[in-house]
């Protein structure tokens, strides 16, 4: 994986408390980042929880029905 260096501004407390630490802040940031990351794509998957509860089809039928759709319109479009 490729490494980038970035400026970034932070309280000297946040600071001084990770040097405490480690004193690798770049894996400090790299660690508290990916986490960050993780939990914020947690978050947006449980965000769409209960989306489809309404729907009287089940996911496969969905699917189904939007590929036979897009089949459809694209045959209509070729003049098939």
């Amino acid at each position: 994986m490729a490494t980038i260096k970035k400026t970034i501004s932070l309280p000297e407390e946040l600071y001084k408390e990770a040097e405490n630490l480690s004193q690798n802040f770049s894996e400090i940031v790299k660690e508290a980042l990916s986490e960050y990351i993780k939990k914020k794509k947690i978050e947006k998957a449980l965000s769409t929880a209960g989306a489809f509860k309404d729907m009287k089809e089940t996911g496969i039928e969905y699917v189904d029905r939007i590929r036979n759709e897009d089949i459809s319109l694209e045959e209509e479009r070729i003049g098939k």
